[in-house]
């Protein structure tokens, strides 16, 4: 007589078997690690990632108004200092860069808008 066993229960064994095993030979066991961040926690770069999560740039904004948004979050930057971590941003496609307005003009700055 067969018994019918779900393969996840296999996989379920399995894994607890090779646990068993790396305790008895004295090899730590790998711990998952949560999906890290690509920057740092407190950094520019996490400021203007959680501005993006805020909808501020539903509408494209320039550094100034950027400069001007942080400032009423404590976060006294300077131009300069948003120019990398901007630039960090656009690479991993949250923002991109435009120099057109919501009314169509054209900017002589670069705007930042989500994508």
């Amino acid at each position: 007589m067969t018994r019918k066993v779900d393969l996840s229960e296999i996989l379920k064994t399995i894994k607890d078997h090779e646990r068993r095993i790396r305790m008895l030979e004295g090899k730590k066991e790998k711990k998952q690690t949560p999906n890290k961040a690509w920057y740092r926690s407190g950094s520019t770069t996490e400021k203007i990632v959680i501005l993006t999560k805020e909808g501020f740039f539903k509408k494209p904004r320039s550094i100034n108004e950027m400069i001007s948004k942080l400032k009423t979050k404590d976060y006294h930057l300077k131009a300069s200092d948003l120019t990398l971590p901007l630039r960090n941003v656009v690479r991993k496609n949250l923002l991109e860069r435009t120099k057109n307005r919501v009314d169509g003009s054209s900017s002589k700055a670069w705007l930042y808008v989500e994508v």
